[in-house]
């Protein structure tokens, strides 16, 4: 048992023994709250925020970004009370007690932290505002003296994309949540286009000969964290897992009706991945072999039923997941999903968000994918691919008339479940989304 006021290097997954140090949020000799963004630390499923374990002051930070540190290891300390300054006057500056969000807004304001005089102990966001009131930043009138909203709050690659641009995050007006900017608020601004550079010699002659169009080079893309991660672990699971897939279409007439009554009756919005998630794991019940793993030569049967649903973010694919699916409602189910998407988003995921998952179901159907088949997420035995529900012909007691249809895929482990266990998890699942009733009976 650590003590609390420890800052460790958590286990974010099943298999994961160590984790890699993004960034620092809080600087070292700075104050933090307990429960506030800490560093941001990259496992193989995602990155994710770390946050801060006690309140008081960041000290004896061990590991700097971009270091790989085992987990349980002890990278810093929150001590109660300011540790006594090592640093030359000069060097002060860097050091000075702040709040995350009053450090962000008086970067984005190009504020000096040391001239503004905090009402308590550190520099807080309603201390920055009053500056920015009766001072002008670098160049400009701050938003806050012109009676404008500040947007110190950005996802991750909403603030690359802006730098790309050369765009002021906190002259954008975000639509995420608490004015949150998003990649697609940054790329809605458009750029002011560069004027032509003046000639330096006024040409004689009014015919110009054109210069020979330069050689087309390819565009390249530097991937992110968050993608870099998820194409390893494809490769490492496409490569290294044997991968069986079974098909089958499915009536999705009752699905439909579940849903429309379910909205109705709890008053929230429940998508089918919602639905899904619910009937998956009332299979998963009776069918525990696909609720496992294979580790060590070993197929281990997991206790709980976690189902992970793989989301799209700006910058790849994340699978949040929702613990003990097969203990909760429907209206439960869709404000976790919800919940986990809008932070997922974000970019603010939590470790505890990320790990756990014991199946993942992949939805494409709200892009128009009829079916595809989908990567296994290691070190999980299985995992569902949806597609879109379509009308199609179908016989019925001899007559062949118009039905709501759906395909599902089911990727397998190979070592962990062989066809027929299989087949009776997917028999068991069309059942269910054929008729949902069957949940209780």
């Amino acid at each position: 048992m650590y003590p609390s006021n420890q800052v460790i290097m958590p286990v974010l997954g099943m298999n994961q023994d160590s984790g890699k140090i993004i960034q620092w949020l809080i600087k070292e000799g700075q104050w933090v709250k307990k429960g506030e963004p800490l560093l941001e630390v990259e496992t193989d499923k995602a990155v994710a925020e770390i946050e801060a374990p006690a309140s008081g002051f960041l000290s004896d930070v061990k590991a700097q970004p971009g270091a790989e540190i085992p987990v349980g290891t002890v990278i810093a300390v929150i001590l109660p009370s300011e540790p006594a300054p090592t640093q030359k006057p000069a060097e002060q500056a860097s050091s000075i007690t702040a709040t995350p969000l009053a450090s962000r807004m008086a970067a984005e304001h190009h504020v000096d932290l040391v001239k503004v005089r905090p009402l308590g102990g550190r520099v807080e966001k309603a201390d920055v505002l009053a500056y920015l009131q009766t001072h002008e930043t670098t160049g400009e009138t701050s938003q806050a003296a012109a009676g404008l909203p500040t947007r110190s709050v950005a996802s991750p690659k909403a603030r690359r994309l802006a730098a790309e641009r050369g765009l002021d995050l906190a002259s954008i007006l975000g639509s995420g949540p608490e004015g949150a900017v998003l990649e697609a608020d940054v790329l809605s601004i458009t750029p002011a286009p560069a004027g032509p550079a003046a000639p330096d010699v006024v040409l004689a002659s009014p015919t110009i000969t054109p210069e020979p169009h330069p050689e087309q080079v390819p565009q390249e893309i530097t991937p992110g964290t968050i993608w870099r991660i998820m194409a390893e672990r494809i490769t490492a699971a496409w490569s290294q897992t044997p991968h069986f897939f079974l098909m089958r279409e499915v009536d999705a007439t009752r699905l439909m009706a579940w849903r429309e009554t379910a909205r109705k009756e709890n008053g929230v919005k429940i998508t089918y991945t919602d639905l899904l998630v619910r009937l998956v794991a009332a299979a998963l019940v009776n069918h525990p072999r696909l609720n496992a793993t294979f580790q060590a030569d070993k197929i281990r049967l997991l206790p709980e039923i976690n189902i992970g649903v793989a989301t799209a973010v700006e910058d790849g694919l994340v699978v949040p997941v929702i613990n003990r699916a097969d203990h909760l409602t429907i209206s439960e189910i869709a404000a976790a999903r919800s919940a986990l998407v809008e932070k997922a988003r974000l970019g603010r995921l939590h470790p505890e968000d990320i790990a756990g998952g014991t199946f993942t179901i992949s939805n494409l159907g709200m892009y128009g994918v009829d079916a595809f088949l989908a990567v296994l997420n290691p070190p999980q035995a299985a995992i569902l691919a949806v597609g879109r529900i379509i009308e199609r012909a179908v016989p019925v007691q001899g007559q062949v008339v118009i039905r709501p249809t759906l395909t599902l895929s089911l990727s397998f482990d190979h070592r962990v479940v062989d066809g027929a266990r299989g087949a009776q998890f997917l028999d068991t699942l069309v059942r269910l989304i054929e008729e949902p009733l069957g949940l209780i009976t």
